[in-house]
């Protein structure tokens, strides 16, 4: 189960513990989400704790601390498509995969995703579903708002057909959550799995569909 750290302009920034448990517990890889001269930054491919945690610490220097500024963070596991860079989270919102898989990208609106969209695995493993969802369903969303992930009504529609949770966020710094966040001191985790220990397999079932299965048994507080 990946994990996006979605940081609204007035929230705090995490911890170096929180953030080495996301990583530890999603190990394929983590990315960045800012913005910067009226675009939105994808920065990206981060896959050893060392050059993750080197990069979030000049990030933050850089933009003092992200002080009334969003930042996203995503930590993947990887439940389709290879375990590299280029499937590394956020994604501009394209219908190109070649662009979606550039590790560092300026763009309008940037995506980070956390879930599994079944009914979206790719035929190729070079990409994901995330990607495949994005390329097939969320950029047409377009045609019909051009600005539709302001909206609520567009966002409970990604959230019906992904069964998943987002993080939207666009140029002017606008960060929108699809899905239920958990709140922790004050910032949003899409889940709170990093805080516990456990055991767990993906898989695909004879349809095609992956499936999560998780020992219950092994839960326990983190450290």
């Amino acid at each position: 189960m990946c994990v996006i750290i979605a940081k609204d302009k007035n929230d705090r920034l995490p911890t170096i513990k929180e953030l080495k448990q996301c990583f530890d517990h999603n190990p394929d890889g983590a990315g960045f989400m800012y913005t910067d001269n009226g675009k939105v930054v994808i920065d990206k491919g981060y896959m050893k704790w060392s050059s993750f945690i080197e990069h979030y610490e000049k990030l933050v220097t850089k933009y003092d601390s992200f002080k009334g500024k969003c930042l996203v963070i995503h930590c993947r596991i990887g439940t389709s498509g290879g375990r590299n860079v280029h499937n590394t989270h956020g994604y501009p919102l394209t219908n190109n995969i070649e662009y979606m898989q550039k590790t560092y990208v300026k763009c309008n609106v940037g995506l980070m995703h956390n879930g599994i969209i079944s009914d979206y695995l790719p035929e190729e493993d070079y990409y994901n579903d995330t990607q495949e969802y994005i390329k097939s369903f969320v950029y047409n969303l377009q045609y019909f708002d051009r600005q539709f992930y302001k909206r609520k009504y567009f966002r409970d529609m990604i959230q019906d057909t992904s069964k998943s949770k987002w993080a939207i966020l666009d140029k002017d710094d606008n960060l929108y959550k699809v899905g239920v966040y958990s709140i922790e001191n004050g910032l949003a985790f899409s889940n709170l799995y990093h805080k516990y220990t456990y055991t767990y397999s993906y898989g695909y079932s004879s349809t095609g569909k992956a499936t999560q299965d998780v020992d219950t048994k092994q839960f326990r507080l983190w450290g």
